[in-house]
């Protein structure tokens, strides 16, 4: 996606942007905990850690980190977005968040983080683009500092998505899901070796049932929504044995799934 695209993309989201570009709170907050208890159960910090948060969104990271940690830079080249962080921190009593709108390619400053987090960010650059970026990346991470990806990856192999129209956010958009290895091989020729790679959620049958099988008319239905919820709530409590016992659904995903969302962790080479 090129750069005035992507911007006018992100601007035009600011506006109603939820998780995952999910229209239903139940899903929106489903994977928001789960996403949440994933990546704080792998990432531990210290009360005097700097983060970085690259291409920060609504600020949802950024606000996680920010109540464990000294200090947050959380930029973003859609302004939308930006004020829509700021305003949500001054509404949460956040004063350790330095909010700046900027890209990830070309964001500059003096101060090393000990962690840098890009969430959903690289699958819109394409490979040339990469190496700058991660090059940029790695300037700013402190000596022992980490590196947190989540993107969603191609689970057999890439695909480049063009134009493709998505229903849930109601517009067009291009992305790019490079394959596990490819992201590793990608981050170690910029001197950023992987440390942990997992994938961020087990598939979750209530919400793909919810999305594929139930027609749009019934989706507001409020007994329909009750069901999802209690399946949810179950989901979530299964979630972390899924993880640990991958053949229980690993076989289901990779024949009808063909994308999914990975965390990754690196650390300097």
């Amino acid at each position: 996606m090129a750069l005035s695209e992507s911007q006018k993309f992100w601007e035009k989201q600011s506006t109603n942007y939820k998780t995952a570009f999910e229209d239903l709170d139940e899903l929106a907050n489903y994977l928001d905990k789960t996403e949440r208890r994933h990546l704080l159960k792998v990432v531990k910090t210290k009360p005097n850690f700097k983060v970085l948060d690259l291409g920060c969104g609504t600020g949802r990271w950024a606000f996680e980190f920010a109540k464990t940690c000294e200090k947050v830079v959380a930029v973003d080249f859609a302004k939308g977005m930006i004020d829509r962080a700021k305003e949500e921190a001054k509404n949460r009593g956040f004063t350790n968040i330095e909010f700046g709108v900027a890209g990830v390619e070309d964001f500059r400053s003096e101060e090393r983080f000990d962690i840098i987090i890009i969430s959903g960010v690289l699958v819109y650059f394409e490979d040339e683009n990469l190496n700058s970026i991660l090059k940029n990346v790695k300037k700013h991470l402190a000596p022992n500092g980490i590196v947190i990806s989540r993107e969603t990856v191609g689970i057999d192999k890439r695909l480049d998505f063009r134009d493709k129209f998505n229903p849930k956010i109601g517009q067009t958009y291009s992305a790019l899901y490079r394959t596990p290895e490819e992201y590793k091989q990608i981050f170690l020729k910029s001197g950023l070796k992987n440390i942990y790679a997992e994938d961020f959620v087990p598939t979750n049958f209530p919400m793909t049932i919810y999305r594929k099988i139930i027609p749009s008319s019934l989706k507001q239905n409020w007994a329909l929504r009750k069901i999802l919820q209690s399946g949810l709530l179950v989901q979530y409590f299964l979630d972390p044995i899924l993880l640990n016992q991958k053949w229980l659904y690993r076989p289901l995903m990779n024949r009808f799934w063909k994308i999914k969302s990975m965390l990754f962790v690196y650390g300097i080479n």
